[in-house]
């Protein structure tokens, strides 16, 4: 295998990782704090798995920025050999950073955000609305990163 072709599925998969981890891991902050208010509020089940679902969205940002630096290098979908320079797959790879890097860490600090935001709704259900949105505000720089590493998909020559 070529080193630029190798070079793009680690970007890939380094992409795809780190965003994995950062939903997971807040994930599982996040749920923590749901299962103690759940045992002793099952009523709050719903609203509680909203809350664990909100840090989950950083896995999705690195699918799919996994699934553009393989589209946009073209191996994906290739019914012939590709040749990509080393120098190319260096560029694929850095560009996969931004997503891979940024949903790792609003990953975690959301799960964190999001645990304080379930003990927040188990004093008063209101809450609802405010807990939401301290907890997204830290997706922001997700959200960032997609979009540095999308502009830097598209400058790849």
């Amino acid at each position: 295998m070529e080193i630029g072709i190798a070079l793009v599925f680690i970007g890939a998969a380094i992409t795809a990782v780190l965003g994995f981890a950062g939903s997971a891991i807040g994930m599982g902050f996040a749920g923590q704090a749901a299962a103690g208010v759940v045992g002793e509020k099952p009523n709050l089940f719903g609203k509680m798995l909203l809350m664990q679902a909100l840090p989950g969205s950083q896995g999705i940002y690195g699918l799919v920025g996994a699934f553009l630096i393989l589209s946009f290098s073209g191996v994906l979908g290739a019914t012939e050999a590709l040749s990509i320079s080393t120098t190319v797959g260096m560029q694929y790879l850095f560009a996969g950073l931004p997503i891979g890097i940024a949903g790792l860490i609003s990953g975690i600090y959301q799960g964190i955000v999001a645990a304080a935001g379930v003990s927040l709704i188990a004093k008063d259900e209101s809450n609802m609305g405010r807990a939401i949105v301290l907890s997204v505000m830290v997706e922001t720089w997700a959200i960032f990163g997609v979009l540095i590493s999308f502009i830097l998909l598209i400058s790849i020559v």
